[in-house]
């Protein structure tokens, strides 16, 4: 009785098995519900292509935070994943550095949607696949985002989002309503990211502007929950077969990277991590403290992508050993390789974006890097490790001169010919120097204390997409330019010895002579710097360039008591001499600095009344408004 009423039993089995999904409730219905070969071949194949999409959305959102297109092709890959869950803020594991760097969203708001597009492909997909295709296929998802988009924080958040949506008793009759309840620890994650993001931006942007840096998460929000619906639809309308997915998570990836291939361009990422990797190279150091700490605070601040934690260790290390022998060679030598480094790096950039606007920025950076110098005289004192690029050097002169030639409204423009200028003066050519500073000087006159060159488009109001002059992110101080140049100026075209012509200043043509150089060919951070000019004192002393020869030897001076006799003794000798304004201007400073009010305030008034038209009045004038920190200042304003 049991064989014969066992045997419908198994016919009403294979009866439901021919029926397929048929039976199965659709509540729980999945790509896995239909047993047929041909079924199961078709969900592998399209959960196979739907991971191979999911790779690239992830490796494309690591790129856009380090230029690196496959993660673990990174040197420091290794070290990255492990010191992710070390709890300390690090430019991998906060978002909202994502937001900054290496592409700031309020410099470039197009990358609002472009971040939300891509975060919501992130949250979204591994949810679905959850849902239609069961839990454990979810798996790969959240590997790649930990992976390949280097996020294991949003891989947890996301595997615990999965399981609320796909796992009895959590998940419900309705598949929507699923994929919003495991939405909700990602929306958690996201509050806490932009949370974190106001920390990291506080004191950088203007408060009307912080709706751009939640903006994105907003956005990733609204698209998940718009492609879970999607999503949804379709795969009710096939009746839950496989490629419901595909077709969404295609168009997931490819918008992003077409928006940023169209309104952003490769060029601005490789342009911004050579901007941060200029700042890490070249960042003033503590050589004093701690190895470790330092070795840690060296490494968090490093750009994507990172070398060896190892590496990073060794160069530290020879930093320790330098403060503790006080000597700074091993660093000039760390110096020499940054530099190289940078320059191999500008090279590359504009040989593989000749077009880009930022092709003068980069020559800019490279120049710069080629006249960045260790200031030995501040580390003796202080121990810190400060760099300088005021004083330019001869293997910078082409780069300053395509510049000048090719950038000439610009800001940076402004920079390269006053350096040219300097340079010049190094060479003996006055005249051409004189007249480089003359035209640059007249182009900028209304920006020179004002808006700068760019004062006509500062005045326009801007829209939301609208991007700041490519330059802008370089913060060139205008106005700090214009001074030196006005001093530089003042100081060539008049003080032209009868007797000794332009030796004082440029140096004397037979090198051979005893005091070769001239003013111009003394770097003024140089620790020598003081014996130098003395000898050049000593060896012109009824030259036309003495006052300002006693007027640099007064600002190297070590002490306030010291500086301020000096600068009285240059007023006294000579009344008439041409670095007379500078003068009084200093030691209205220094009078601010012991705290005589009232001598300040009789110095600044002779300054603005004898010499109104000198910069130095109207830096005064400006001292006196503002009443900033008083700071020892040196000879160059830039």
């Amino acid at each position: 009785m049991t064989e014969i009423e066992s045997k419908p039993t198994e016919s009403t089995s294979n009866a439901t098995g021919d029926r397929g999904a048929d039976s199965v409730p659709e509540a729980w219905k999945d790509v896995w519900s239909r047993p047929g070969r041909k079924y199961r071949v078709r969900a592998v194949l399209l959960l196979t292509i739907n991971i191979l999409l999911f790779a690239g959305v992830g490796s494309f959102a690591f790129w856009l935070r380090s230029g690196v297109a496959f993660a673990p092709t990174m040197g420091a890959y290794r070290d990255q994943l492990s010191r992710t869950f070390s709890f300390v803020r690090g430019r991998n594991i906060t978002l909202g550095s994502w937001l900054i760097e290496p592409i700031n969203v309020q410099d470039v708001p197009m990358q609002i949607p472009i971040l939300g597009l891509l975060m919501a492909a992130l949250i979204s997909i591994p949810i679905l696949v959850a849902i239609l295709y069961r839990f454990w296929c979810c798996l790969p998802f959240t590997a790649i985002v930990g992976l390949l988009a280097v996020m294991p924080w949003l891989a947890i958040t996301l595997t615990a989002s999965c399981i609320i949506a796909a796992i009895r008793p959590l998940r419900t009759p309705f598949r929507f309503v699923s994929a919003l309840l495991g939405l909700v620890p990602c929306v958690v994650y996201l509050f806490l990211a932009s949370a974190g993001t106001s920390e990291v931006v506080a004191g950088r942007m203007d408060p009307v502007d912080s709706i751009k840096f939640v903006a994105p998460w907003v956005f990733a929000i609204v698209a998940a929950a718009l492609v879970f619906a999607v999503v949804l639809i379709i795969a009710k309308w096939v009746d839950y077969r496989t490629g419901a997915i595909t077709p969404l998570l295609a168009v997931m990836f490819g918008l992003p990277v077409f928006l940023f291939e169209v309104y952003v361009g490769r060029d601005e990422l490789h342009y911004r991590l050579l901007e941060a990797l200029s700042e890490a190279h070249f960042e003033d150091v503590d050589a004093s403290a701690e190895l470790p700490l330092a070795a840690q605070r060296a490494w968090d601040r490093h750009p994507l992508p990172r070398p060896r934690w190892q590496e990073v260790y060794e160069a530290e290390e020879e930093k320790w050993q330098m403060a503790l022998a006080a000597d700074v060679h091993p660093f000039e030598s760390e110096l020499v390789r940054h530099q190289a480094d940078l320059v191999r790096r500008c090279e590359i950039f504009q040989k593989t974006f000749p077009q880009s606007v930022y092709a003068a920025s980069a020559l800019f950076l490279q120049a710069k890097a080629l006249d960045t110098r260790v200031d030995v005289g501040e580390f003796h004192r202080t121990k810190w490790i400060r760099y300088y690029d005021d004083f330019p050097s001869c293997a910078s002169t082409l780069t300053w001169r395509v510049l000048a030639e090719n950038q000439p409204d610009s800001s940076i423009g402004a920079v390269a010919r006053l350096r040219l200028a300097q340079l010049e003066l190094r060479e003996g050519d006055v005249d051409r120097a004189v007249r480089g500073l003359e035209q640059m000087l007249h182009h900028f006159e209304e920006g020179a204390m004002g808006l700068g060159p760019d004062s006509k488009v500062a005045s326009r109001a801007k829209s939301v997409l609208d991007r700041d002059a490519p330059e802008a992110s370089l913060h060139v101080p205008l106005k700090q330019v214009f001074l030196e140049a006005r001093r530089l100026q003042d100081l060539c075209s008049r003080n032209y010895d009868s007797a000794h012509g332009v030796d004082p200043l440029c140096g004397p043509k037979r090198r051979s002579e005893k005091v070769w150089f001239g003013l111009a060919d003394l770097d003024p951070r140089h620790e020598r710097y003081r014996t130098n000019l003395e000898k050049l004192l000593a060896q012109y002393p009824r030259c036309q360039l003495a006052d300002n020869l006693a007027l640099e030897i007064a600002k190297v001076s070590d002490s306030v008591t010291s500086r301020v006799m000096f600068l009285e003794q240059v007023l006294a000798d000579f009344p008439e001499g041409d670095a007379v304004p500078e003068a009084l201007f200093r030691l209205g400073v220094e009078y601010k600095t012991q705290g005589r009010e009232e001598r300040c305030a009789a110095v600044f008034t002779r300054l603005q009344r004898d010499y109104a038209q000198s910069p130095w009045a109207e830096l005064a004038s400006a001292y006196t408004r503002v009443h900033p920190r008083t700071e020892r200042m040196t000879s160059t304003g830039y």
